[in-house]
């Protein structure tokens, strides 16, 4: 009989020492450093060789990818067990307490960027495949641990891995980046660029946001000098900051970041910017705008549509920028198994003016419940956490279960500790990181021996 527990602590002072170092590492996408070998920039390509080298020293086949992806390979025979995590992390933003990169240990918990999303996960599962391997459990099947360093973009990385690279599909897999106990559904997701040529003066420039999917936190506006405006403002010191100057008034508009799949959980910062600076200047396009878009799940110009299994639409709205001619503004949008995407993105075109170009699409997942993937890792779960009456989710996230065939998200949040997943002071509890190294080790086992 494995004692999982004891495995787990076994592995747990050297991953979380690893996990450490994995966290001080910069891995945000980087357009200007981004060339042939490394196609997100030095600091993505670092934490993919960080990676391999775990690899390396623990005795895993290892493959680079071209720089897209980290494959960790082991075993010589028998189905494939797929693992898919990410080395990648959205850019930070908003005010932290903790070192953003710093992996600080403090209260029981490691914080900073990528803590949760996706460090500490996918560290869980390679610690836990390294700890069947040393122990001799790998055998009759193969496990592939990889790494990408794309997913928050889109997941270019996979797309690349199994398309181009040819890398292998799994038997059976899963990926550890969303919640327990396991998701078994996934809404679709659509990133569209909202455009309209148009004068917004005496509005100058617009710029907000970091990324599309995470809520739009701080939008800065610069117009020209007002003064009437600098004293409308002054009662609004809540919802903004005015840095004045002889010509031009820089204004910051204050929100909250969260998870571009549940923009209702944050603030929007750049609309409450369209309602106050459309109201101040009577621009009717801002009016319209800020009035159209005001609900996250669409109610506010008719685009709203709950799905059975999926639940709500949501709309998020990330990046805005102005240049004095054009205005920009990217949509998350994401709907369930009954929506209709096209009529529901034109119900939004018609309320708020602008002209929608879809960027990415990804669809609906939707797996049996009583698919033998879904019912052994669930299997795994309550045996591990020993919470046995764990029901599989259906959320609006969408993972790599979505690029590989035969996956679905399998952890790492657990209930009651979110993580703070995009949003600023991102955390994870050390002892539910031991808990997933656990988890993950049954559930690997598991698989393989269902999958011979």
């Amino acid at each position: 009989m494995i004692n999982y527990k004891k495995l787990a602590k076994d592995e747990a002072k050297i991953a979380t020492v690893a996990l450490q170092k994995f966290v001080q590492i910069n891995s945000v996408y980087d357009e200007g450093t981004a060339k042939v070998g490394q196609p997100y920039g030095a600091g993505v390509k670092k934490a993919l060789d960080y990676f391999a080298k775990l690899g390396e020293d623990y005795g895993f086949a290892v493959d680079k990818c071209d720089g897209y992806c980290t494959e960790l390979s082991i075993g010589e025979e028998g189905p494939l067990i797929g693992i898919y995590g990410h080395s990648d992390v959205v850019p930070v933003s908003g005010k932290w307490e903790h070192p953003e990169f710093g992996g600080e240990v403090k209260d029981g918990r490691m914080w900073g960027r990528g803590t949760c999303d996706d460090k500490g996960p996918l560290l869980a599962s390679l610690y836990a495949v390294k700890a069947l391997k040393d122990r001799g459990l790998i055998k009759g099947f193969r496990v592939k641990i990889v790494s990408g360093g794309d997913e928050e973009r889109g997941s270019s990385c996979l797309a690349y891995y199994f398309n181009k690279h040819k890398g292998e599909e799994p038997s059976l897999g899963f990926t550890p980046d969303a919640n327990w106990p396991l998701i078994y559904a996934e809404k679709g997701i659509r990133r569209y660029q909202a455009v309209r040529i148009c004068n917004l003066s005496p509005i100058i420039a617009m710029d907000g946001g970091v990324v599309s999917n995470a809520v739009c936190d701080k939008m800065v506006v610069t117009v020209k000098k007002d003064l009437a405006l600098e004293k409308f403002l002054a009662e609004k010191k809540d919802l903004c900051d005015v840095m004045a100057s002889d010509e031009l008034d820089i204004i910051s508009f204050k929100g909250a970041s969260a998870h571009g799949s549940t923009p209702e959980k944050g603030v929007n910062a750049a609309l409450i910017g369209f309602e106050i600076l459309g109201n101040f200047y009577k621009n009717d396009f801002l009016i319209g705008l800020a009035k159209a878009l005001k609900d996250p799940f669409g109610r506010s110009f008719d685009g709203y549509n709950h799905s059975p299994e999926l639940g709500d639409t949501t709309y998020n709205y990330g990046i805005v920028k102005y240049d004095g001619r054009s205005f920009k503004l990217s949509i998350d949008f994401r709907f369930g198994e009954e929506a209709d995407p096209d009529a529901l993105i034109h119900q939004l075109e018609t309320a708020s003016g602008l002209v929608c170009s879809k960027m990415s699409e990804s669809p609906v997942l939707l797996f049996d419940k009583k698919s033998q993937l879904v019912s052994t890792l669930l299997k795994a779960y309550k045996k591990g956490a020993h919470k046995f009456v764990a029901k599989p989710l259906a959320i609006g996230g969408g993972t790599y279960a979505k690029e590989a065939k035969n996956t679905v998200a399998f952890g790492a949040e657990w209930e009651g500790h979110p993580g703070n997943m995009h949003a600023p002071d991102e955390y994870l509890y050390l002892d539910e990181f031991e808990k997933d190294i656990a988890i993950y080790a049954r559930a690997v086992l598991m698989l393989g021996k269902v999958a011979k």
